[in-house]
């Protein structure tokens, strides 16, 4: 290995010496320097010998190295040939390989520091051969600008070219080489570094040959004949630095080339092998990733075929047996789907008979399921309606209910509601106890037991809902909203909505203790309630406008109410009309309670004339026989004058006929239940005619629909007293001091009155 490259490698290099940099330097000299003859011979002398230094040491240093290298070459091979060398993880083989990298730089930086060494020695050795000029320093600069850059750039190429093959070798081809590992020379730094070379040589020329100029030690007698010189002496280097650089592209191409031609012909066991540290040598690192990938994919591909029908046939076979099981759960899925369906089914029904009132239902579940070849539908919405008797009065009660989660967690909460309540109906149609409870009362206590229920799964099944109670006789509406979308009434052709605040949050949710309170609300004959879930706000909206066809979220909660409108406040029309402007996206239930009223009538004209006569009478003090004037028309319109017991209750008031004014105002109030103030009046009447739990009842009543009705809190904590009942009293009490801690001087006043009605009690 040694004997084929040292030489050849020798003779290229220094040829190339003595071919371009040397005749510059001496063509120079001699242009330039002004030496008798004796003194150019000495000159010379001195040149070549300093030459002949050079040559020798560049020579002696490059076989010492090679020598090495083949050296190193020799005991690879002998370790391999006694099975102690091991292919990819020999340390000296790596470093080998990392050292031929290295080596054209060795040569291009040797090569500089030989003409740095040359060229000293002719400088400092011109003083004691009496050859020393001044001139000679602009010379030795412009030596160094000129020759070492030119020599570097065809020293490295010469170099890489010739070590090229060396990589080939079994010894050292197979050893892996990271790209980091090889000193990287690419393509732009080799044409800079080789343009600069080339342009310092005629830039060095010209300089030099006008700075003789200058100084007058030029001597050119024949123009032409130095033109042609010079020319010939530049034409060399830029065609053998043209050769050296086209050349290693083209070798570089060359090996990318076979590399993808034998890629193309399906040879997948090829190898690139970077050869030099340019472009193409990091390249190399890619392709034999690429290559890898490739053969680990054609190995892949190839085995695949091979077994490729059994395969098919296996993953068949298991992709029916997996389509069998899902099938065989989708069945279980889907029976216990119905299950839940037919156990929901016989809860969310409408029970309702009455003249005066209307409920109707409509429901559309979002998950949609097929058993044994129907399709139902399952979810969280739910409406119930039944009919209850309370304090002999006829009531109609409504329930529109969404419980949270999708399928059956929701079914499921939908499904403990709807138990839950059926056992408060039954229980309500069954129980004395319960039979006798005011609306306000039933209404709450159905609201706690259904929310401790749902407190009990700690969180994990929350329950939205309006439970709703209409007095059929009266029209007069109790209900209560948990965080459930609010009540819509329809009057007039106009759609609005009866709350405007959040009540409570969901069923089930924590913290929810006490405070709880009932709204209220008169309908007329001919309006109409609207109930629903969520489903009917959350639309994906189609934007007629929008040539992309783009859908949005709806986030107008009052756009409901024009929807409403346009359905006149029929629940199929309401439907039509959502799904007309977008898509319903949850499940939605609705309920619509239409309230005609009660038929019984009587003349406005003859109503107001008895009651203009009575109040006539009180004016002029004659009070007995405005009570007797009010008990003559209602001997004879019994029914429909209803409204005269008021004034009678406060007749009696006046004469402190307690027992006689609490009977015409429970008649009254059994007609007017959402005359707030009066009743106000009775529960003190109640509480003068010493029937204090009546009394009680009444103002209890007011305060579950108004907890800040201040005079009527302080009466029934005084009726509490008053019946021995110290623990109820400042149980309220503290209520009223938690919810309204601001109304800190009217507690005051009260607690004052309190204790001066009830001294021996610490309030």
């Amino acid at each position: 290995m040694f004997k084929s490259i040292f030489l050849p490698l020798t003779l290229r290099l220094e040829a190339f010496t003595h071919l371009v940099p040397v005749p510059f330097a001496i063509y120079m000299a001699s242009i330039t320097q002004e030496y008798s003859l004796s003194e150019w011979l000495l000159f010379l002398t001195l040149c070549i010998m300093s030459g002949t230094l050079m040559v020798l040491g560049g020579c002696l240093w490059r076989y010492f190295i090679l020598k090495k290298i083949s050296n190193q070459f020799e005991i690879l091979q002998s370790e391999k040939q006694k099975d102690t060398y091991i292919i990819g993880s020999s340390s000296k083989a790596k470093e080998l390989k990392l050292f031929l990298y290295r080596y054209p730089f060795y040569e291009g930086f040797i090569i500089i520091l030989r003409w740095l060494v040359g060229i000293g020695l002719i400088f400092a050795a011109t003083p004691f051969f009496e050859l020393y000029r001044p001139t000679l320093w602009t010379t030795f600069i412009l030596y160094l600008v000129m020759i070492p850059p030119i020599s570097f750039v065809a020293y490295y190429f010469i170099t890489e070219n010739a070590f090229r093959n060396l990589f080939k070798l079994p010894l050292i081809r197979p050893i892996a080489i990271e790209p980091n590992e090889i000193p990287k020379f690419d393509y732009f730094k080799r044409i800079l570094v080789s343009f600069f070379a080339l342009a310092a040589l005629p830039v060095t020329v010209l300089s030099y040959m006008l700075i003789s100029s200058v100084n007058g030690n030029l001597d050119v007698q024949n123009p032409s004949i130095h033109v042609l010189v010079i020319g010939i002496i530049f034409i060399f280097p830029l065609i053998f630095v043209a050769y050296l650089v086209a050349k290693a592209v083209r070798q570089g191409l060359g090996e990318t080339s076979h590399i993808l031609d034998e890629l193309s012909k399906g040879n997948f066991s090829v190898v690139s092998m970077p050869s030099s540290g340019d472009d193409f040598g990091q390249q190399s690192f890619h392709l034999n990733r690429v290559i890898q990938q490739l053969n680990t994919m054609y190995t892949e591909i190839f085995t695949l075929n091979v077994g490729l029908e059994s395969k098919v046939k296996e993953r068949t076979l298991e992709l029916e047996n997996s389509l069998e099981e899902v099938k065989k759960l989708k069945f279980q899925q889907d029976g216990d789907y119905f299950l839940t369906h037919l156990l929901l089914k016989p809860l969310g029904k409408n029970q309702v008979s009455s003249e005066s009132i209307t409920i109707d239902f409509f429901l559309k579940q979002k998950k949609k399921f097929e058993f044994k070849g129907r399709e139902y539908e399952i979810g969280g919405d739910l409406n119930i309606a039944h009919n209850v008797l309370l304090q002999g009065k006829k009531f109609s009660v409504f329930v529109n209910s969404d419980a949270m989660g999708k399928s059956m967690q929701g079914a499921g909460g939908a499904l403990v509601l709807g138990a839950v309540f059926q056992s408060i109906i039954e229980r309500t149609n069954l129980s004395s106890s319960t039979f006798n409870q005011s609306p306000e009362r039933w209404l709450k206590n159905a609201f706690i037991e259904m929310h401790k229920i749902f407190e009990g799964f700690d969180g994990s099944m929350l329950v939205s809902l309006v439970i709703g109670l209409i007095e059929e006789e009266t029209g007069f509406l109790y209900f209560i909203n948990a965080e459930h979308p609010w009540l819509i009434l329809y009057r007039d052709e106009k759609a609005s909505f009866l709350e405007n605040e959040l009540s409570y949050r969901k069923l089930g949710t924590k913290g929810l203790n006490s405070g709880i309170f009932i709204k209220t609300f008169r309908l007329l004959p001919g309006d109409t309630i609207i109930s629903g879930s969520d489903g009917r706000d959350d639309l994906l909206l189609f934007n007629e406008q929008n040539e992309s066809n783009q859908r949005q979220i709806n986030q107008d909660e009052n756009l409901i109410l024009s929807y409403v409108e346009q359905g006149k406040g029929e629940l199929e029309p309401i439907f039509k009309v959502l799904t007309k402007n977008g898509e319903v996206t949850d499940d939605l239930s609705l309920i619509r309670v239409y309230y005609k009223g009660n038929l019984e009538t009587v003349s406005n004209a003859d109503v107001s004339k008895s009651y203009q006569t009575a109040k006539k009478l009180v004016e002029v003090g004659n009070i007995d026989a405005a009570i007797d004037s009010l008990q003559k028309q209602i001997l004879t319109q019994p029914i429909t004058n209803k409204r005269f017991h008021k004034l009678l209750a406060k007749l009696h008031f006046k004469r402190k006929d307690y027992i006689e004014a609490t009977e015409h105002a429970q008649v009254y109030l059994e007609s007017h239940p959402y005359d707030l103030s009066f009743m106000e009046l009775s529960s003190i009447l109640l509480r003068k005619a010493g029937r204090l739990d009546q009394a009680i009842e009444i103002a209890e009543r007011i305060r579950l629909r108004e907890p800040k009705a201040t005079k009527n809190t302080f009466h029934l904590i005084r009726l509490y007293l008053e019946k021995e009942n110290q623990i109820r009293a400042k149980e309220i009490l503290t209520e009223w001091e938690t919810q309204f801690p601001t109304e800190l001087e009217r507690t005051k006043k009260w607690k004052q009155i309190l204790r001066l009605k009830f001294p021996n009690i610490l309030i």
